[in-house]
């Protein structure tokens, strides 16, 4: 369908407050996300449908941030095909943005079809990754190439401050393939128009959020397109009302249902 990017699935980190400096500021929690396609049938793709579920988990650990993250996804071809996705991670970012670990899987119909397990550290020697699965492999990345939670944590502090360009490299872990090349667009905060039923969805739901634009290019440069992009409602605390991914064929939509904000746990 589409390659998964974990810095997008980061953003969903609650900030307690409007100062952004430290990453101590994120508050541990669990979001709940319903998936739907919004386009209709293209002759680009065979997909008439796709429905599911995606559920993040955030905790903070001694030294750094844990995430874990699930998604269950039904996709319908044709009159009465239908293929089963689950796409899950694990990942570990150390709160001094040295050590970042990655396990990633992906089923279809109860298959696994990918494992990726590795961990990047930046030191003396530049940002180099060490992949254990699918196969033992080095890479090393370019100078300046952030990982999720610097990405996120730059991406909301240009926010607040009014500016609107956000262009990096990033690494995830969600593949082989090395880092991608993300160009982000923030635009002037918005204020949803009132609907008592949206607002009774979750706690945040009438809050004002920027809506954001990210264009994902893999490494290199060189392309004219995008391999896919994802707009968003960003609210100021960073949890993500809504998204919609367009990978150029099909657009996939996910709705925050609610959200449980977790103790944050003493070491």
């Amino acid at each position: 369908m589409f390659r998964h990017h974990l810095f997008f699935i980061v953003l969903l980190g609650i900030w307690t407050n409007a100062s952004l400096s430290r990453a101590e500021e994120l508050q541990p929690h669990r979001a709940y996300y319903t998936i739907s396609m919004i386009s209709l049938p293209s002759i680009k793709s065979t997909v008439t449908d796709v429905r599911g579920t995606m559920m993040l988990e955030l905790s903070k650990t001694c030294d750094g941030w844990a995430s874990q993250q699930v998604s269950d996804v039904r996709r319908y071809s044709g009159e009465d095909e239908v293929e089963h996705i689950r796409w899950g991670n694990v990942t570990f970012e150390s709160a001094d943005g040295r050590i970042f670990k990655f396990n990633t899987f992906r089923k279809v119909d109860d298959e696994l079809v990918e494992d990726i397990r590795g961990k990047a550290t930046k030191g003396a020697k530049g940002i180099e990754v060490s992949y254990q699965k699918p196969n033992e492999l080095m890479l090393k990345l370019p100078e300046g190439t952030l990982f999720p939670l610097e990405y996120t944590q730059g991406l909301l502090k240009i926010a607040e401050e009014g500016e609107h360009m956000y262009p990096h490299v990033v690494f995830d872990g969600s593949s082989t393939e090395g880092p991608s090349e993300i160009d982000a667009f923030v635009g002037e905060k918005k204020v949803t128009a009132g609907n008592p039923a949206a607002e009774r969805a979750h706690q945040f739901a009438a809050q004002p959020f920027w809506p954001v634009r990210f264009s994902v290019y893999g490494e290199g440069g060189g392309q004219y397109e995008a391999e896919y992009t994802t707009t968003q409602e960003l609210l100021p605390n960073g949890i993500i009302k809504q998204y919609v991914i367009d990978d150029g064929t099909i657009k996939i939509r996910g709705v925050l249902d609610r959200i449980e904000v977790l103790p944050k746990e003493g070491c």
